[in-house]
């Protein structure tokens, strides 16, 4: 769909929606709302408009249910039926920002699943009203040292430079704690010790006492030690009892019989620096962005290194966007790994941000000389595609929306040709819908029991074999 053809049917929706006044003060100022978004992408297409199109249709479908529902049946249905078209409009337009990406089917589950997505976009937009991130020239300077640092360390061409082998986990606490729903389990704490290695931001990002006791919860099988999967929650979650449904803890835990460690990022949950899990770290400091990573996989290497001294026989790593990035940046600097799978993945931040930008927000970057260019320079430790994957081949599995909207395909993409185009398993859904989630489970399933759970076993059987050859 055109931008311009799309302009014109969301004045068209506006117009109508102005005529349903008399019966409702909100049906005006929705109406207002689609033709200002109609107007504004005559004048000049913008990324998110496709949003705002979206949350405009959806309140306009909720004002439809609402006048059904107070005996205004011909109004709500003329309310509900032009909200649901803006939605849809919102939708296409979405899909033809990113033409040749990847074929995706334009049904209407399909704009449903993109719809989720741009409606999560437009309230991260939002709240970026409400909490301002720092201004670009306020941090311009300190990502431009960080850049030259990265140069003259030779991180660029080498990143694992920037990781060195944290201390071993020696001193930790590991009580029992009980999550609604879900099977029993030890919660592990223990100090971070990380330092960030950036001097701009490193004694305000050790001032967030809360951040500096890493987290994470166990669900194992009593005392046996069982193939454990790390599990890396995304962006703005952070908290277990909601998390271990989001990745299935019980299926992964009963059905194919891995242990499960859930672990927290730095600045999220329990470890969040203020009321919003994951504030800061995307949208805060850029360094503090550098610091965020560098601390998460420090914290991953020291648990692993828990794990592997507790007994368990293979590790492997499954992580969801946000931890999709950091999942393929482990695999990359911790050696051993049975498996790694991304799931939804960003793998490139200055693209990943950069496209929710609005042409003014561009041009102060351009102003500012802060480029994709130098924004990558500056996160060069973390960037899984600056990376080289010490995972073996078969051990790699990428899983993917085909019409992702926030982590956009070409991001999966990416990282499958840099992994040298490993598996990778495409559902028809997005980002936050996942559609075809049962072949999802199904081919995931399949990888770990291939791979961790038969690396697993052939530990076991070399032991055994040894033990039997021992005089």
């Amino acid at each position: 769909m055109s931008p311009r053809f799309a302009a014109s049917l969301l004045i068209g929706i506006g117009a109508t929606l102005l005529l349903l006044a008399p019966v409702s003060w909100l049906a005006p100022a929705l109406g207002a709302w689609q033709l200002a978004v109609g107007f504004a992408l005559l004048r000049r297409p913008a990324p998110a408009a496709a949003s705002w199109a979206v949350v405009g249709g959806g309140l306009a479908v909720v004002l439809g249910l609402g006048l059904a529902l107070a005996g205004e049946l011909g109004a709500g249905f003329v309310a509900g039926a032009l909200g649901a078209a803006s939605a849809f409009v919102g939708a296409q337009l979405s899909l033809a920002s990113h033409p040749g990406v990847l074929p995706a089917p334009h049904s209407l589950r399909t704009s449903l699943a993109v719809a989720t997505d741009e409606s999560m976009k437009w309230v991260w937009h939002a709240t970026s009203f409400v909490s301002r991130p720092p201004a670009p020239a306020t941090w311009i300077e300190a990502v431009r040292a960080a850049a030259e640092r990265n140069r003259e360390g030779g991180v660029l061409g080498d990143p694992a430079r920037a990781h060195p082998a944290p201390p071993a986990l020696d001193t930790c606490e590991l009580r029992r704690i009980e999550l609604a729903g879900l099977p029993a389990a030890d919660l592990l704490r223990f100090e971070s010790g990380f330092v960030p290695r950036d001097p701009e931001i490193r004694d305000a990002y050790l001032s967030l006492e809360r951040n500096r006791t890493a987290r994470a919860v166990l669900w194992r099988h009593g005392r046996e030690r069982r193939p454990t999967l790390l599990v890396i929650h995304g962006y703005g979650m952070g908290r277990p009892v909601l998390d271990a449904r989001a990745f299935e803890v019980p299926w992964l835990h009963r059905t194919l019989g891995l242990d499960v460690v859930l672990v927290t990022l730095p600045l999220h949950g329990a470890r969040a620096a203020g009321r919003r899990s994951g504030a800061g770290f995307l949208d805060g400091h850029p360094l503090f962005t550098n610091a965020g990573f560098d601390q998460a996989v420090w914290d991953l290497r020291r648990i692993a290194d828990f794990l592997r001294r507790d007994g368990a026989p293979a590790l492997g790593i499954f992580g969801m966007s946000l931890g999709g990035y950091t999942a393929a940046l482990l695999a990359s600097l911790e050696r051993g790994l049975a498996c790694a799978v991304p799931y939804v993945p960003a793998v490139s931040l200055p693209k990943l941000i950069g496209a929710g930008f609005s042409p003014e927000q561009q041009r102060l970057r351009e102003a500012l000389g802060c480029d994709d260019a130098l924004l990558s320079a500056a996160w060069a430790s973390h960037e899984p595609l600056r990376h080289r994957p010490l995972v073996a081949p078969p051990g790699r599995l990428i899983l993917a929306g085909a019409c992702d909207r926030i982590c956009s395909p070409d991001q999966a993409r990416a990282l499958w040709e840099h992994w040298e185009r490993p598996s990778i398993h495409w559902f028809e859904g997005s980002h936050l819908a996942h559609f075809g989630r049962r072949a999802v489970r199904e081919r995931l399933g399949v990888h770990l029991r291939e791979t961790l759970s038969a690396r697993a076993e052939h530990q076991l059987l070399t032991r055994f074999r040894g033990r039997l050859q021992t005089p």
